[in-house]
């Protein structure tokens, strides 16, 4: 079977595509499923459009031409589309617009060409699915990796640009796949598919890593007489990155010198966040590792009593999910019925396996549960076994997951991939 592959250009291949050597990172639910089909009998295309992020455009994949890149670890070449910096500077901002017109096109000669029989697109690319929706009698599979805010102020706005996108998300779509990540895309699909258009949710899989024995400098200096409090992801708002560090603060305040808190991450409010620490004259309740590799990862998890995640658009992330595969003693915020988020976390996951608080009051609610649970070892044995055990039955491994999606495309269109 001839399949065209579409997705963006994510920051976890850029590196790859500069080495020339298949190694992604992040993202695994787009690059697992890149792989079957690179190991499968079929004819696979690969075709990735870059777009640079902000008013600059900024990407690590700038070079000004298309390109068809080999790669040593994946079989199929990869056709990179130029970004923006294909067009000169001085044409500002209408090098997004111009960008977006040549991308579209360059697909449609693609597929006129390839003649493929499936075309798999990433939402990124959802004009361009929807466009060979309507024109090819092939079928198209829209794939979905969670619903952020703008997504759902798109079902409201009366900009062209809004319009443009609710046209296309209603689309002839063969079917869409959405992951399940707890961002609540099972309420916002209905609102948006043409009626009759099938859609999954699926969760991720679970990735079970041994803690490295080369570990990084600073998890080895970690306090051992101290309750290790973990937090990992990007320093922005919608991570609950801020909240987390007043909440060890307010805990320094109470000269609460048995807990220490474990950032590892780096973003936006990165600076600001160590600013901060350093005004509250608490640097000695932090530790932070702006960059650990994946093999690390499950190495800070087994250094700490205590995992916190705040993260405002739903709890079934990667990184939750690992974190409950490795028995990590969990807390949460609870779910946001009114938009959503997490209804299906609670099936997931009930009350013995992890701490939920309020979002109301959210700096203060964490710090106490954190005190709760330094008092509470044994209470921190049972919520890691609990989730442990949840993980194991809930959670599938990533080849079940790309088996399960594979599966559901293949009955969808009458054949095996």
């Amino acid at each position: 079977m001839r399949i065209l592959y579409i997705c963006r250009v994510f920051s976890g291949l850029e590196t790859s595509l500069s080495k020339l050597s298949w190694q992604p990172t992040g993202a695994p639910t787009i690059y697992k499923i890149m792989e079957a089909l690179d190991r499968s009998e079929n004819k696979v295309r690969f075709l990735i459009p870059c777009k640079g992020i902000g008013s600059n455009y900024r990407t690590q994949w700038d070079t000004p031409v298309d390109q068809t890149v080999i790669m040593s670890g994946l079989k199929h070449p990869v056709f990179v589309l130029a970004s923006e910096h294909r067009f000169p500077k001085w044409l500002g901002r209408i090098r997004g617009p111009l960008t977006s017109l040549r991308q579209l096109w360059r697909i449609f000669q693609t597929a006129l060409s390839f003649r493929p029989e499936l075309v798999y697109v990433d939402r990124a690319n959802v004009l361009a699915g929807a466009l060979l929706a309507h024109l090819l009698k092939t079928p198209v599979v829209l794939r979905v990796m969670g619903v952020y805010p703008s997504m759902w102020d798109v079902t409201s706005e009366k900009t062209l640009r809004s319009w443009i996108i609710r046209w296309a998300f209603r689309a002839p779509f063969a079917m869409v796949i959405c992951t399940q990540d707890g961002s609540g895309g099972e309420y916002w699909l209905p609102k948006v598919l043409r009626r009759g258009v099938p859609f999954h949710m699926l969760l991720n899989g679970r990735t079970e890593v041994a803690p490295s024995s080369d570990n990084h400098p600073k998890l080895k200096d970690l306090p051992k007489d101290r309750t290790i409090v973990l937090f990992v992801g990007r320093f922005e708002t919608i991570k609950g990155c801020e909240e987390f560090v007043e909440a060890i603060i307010t805990l320094h305040s109470q000269k609460r010198d048995d807990i220490h808190g474990l950032m590892i991450g780096t973003g936006y409010h990165y600076h600001t966040i160590r600013s901060r620490v350093r005004e509250a004259g608490a640097e000695d309740m932090f530790t932070f590792i702006e960059r650990l590799p994946h093999a690390n990862i499950a190495a800070a998890h087994k250094c700490s009593d205590i995992y916190v995640s705040l993260n405002r658009l739903g709890q079934l992330s990667n990184s939750n999910l690992e974190a409950m595969s490795l028995g990590a003693c969990m807390v949460i915020p609870a779910a946001q019925y009114d938009r959503g988020i997490d209804v299906e976390t609670d099936k997931l996951i009930d009350g013995d396996s992890v701490v939920r608080i309020p979002w109301h009051n959210q700096v203060t609610a964490l710090a106490d549960i954190i005190c709760e649970l330094t008092k509470n070892p044994e209470r921190r044995n049972t919520l890691s076994s609990n989730v442990k055990a949840t993980a194991q039955s809930t959670i599938p491994t990533w080849h079940q997951r790309v088996e399960q999606e594979l599966k559901l495309i293949g009955q969808r269109i009458g054949r095996p991939l």
